[in-house]
């Protein structure tokens, strides 16, 4: 087993205040503001977690205006019922994390290409870059293409058709002896 490591408040940056990291975190991560509140008064946020994946976290935390270190953590030595909840929930919250890590990675790649698009110049004819397929082709959608029916020809034809059984129901009312076999 690996060693595991947890994220532990250390202090707020000078340029943000408590109230401004509680409502953050607690809006990004969506958890209670109370579970905000205790971690800046030094109790865990997330479960213990590889170095990495605590990495990115402080990263995470720093960006919102939290210092924080990284402290390892011995294997527990109890499996209460209440221990392994709380551990669910750690591990749910570092899901979360890594979702919001991931996501921000993925904006600012996106940013990055944006604003590499928007030094160059444009032609009116040409698509803006948000409209090109390689910002699509990470979704790996299946989309069967549209068949383009003719939709005035068939329209044309539909009416047509219509008008001629309409004269020949016209017909049978009017002249029902022609109709008799």
């Amino acid at each position: 087993m690996s060693q595991k490591y947890r994220v532990v408040f250390i202090g707020l940056q000078s340029t943000t205040s408590a109230e401004e990291v509680v409502t953050t975190l607690s809006s990004k991560l969506n958890i209670a503001p109370q579970k905000v509140e205790a971690f800046l008064a030094k109790k865990p946020l997330f479960a213990p977690a590889e170095q990495s994946k605590s990495l990115k976290q402080v990263k995470l935390l720093e960006r919102m205006g939290v210092k924080a270190k990284l402290v390892a953590v011995e294997p527990p030595a109890d499996t209460s019922p209440q221990s392994q909840k709380d551990e669910r929930v750690f591990e749910a919250l570092d899901y979360i994390t890594s979702s919001l890590i991931r996501i921000e990675e993925r904006l600012e790649e996106i940013e990055h290409r944006l604003g590499n698009s928007s030094d160059e110049d444009k032609d009116d004819s040409k698509p803006d870059s948000w409209q090109e397929d390689e910002l699509f082709e990470e979704l790996d959608l299946d989309l069967e293409p549209v068949k383009k029916i003719p939709t005035r020809k068939l329209q044309y034809t539909l009416a047509a058709t219509l008008i001629v059984l309409l004269t020949v129901l016209a017909l049978a009312i009017i002249y029902p002896q022609w109709f008799n076999l």
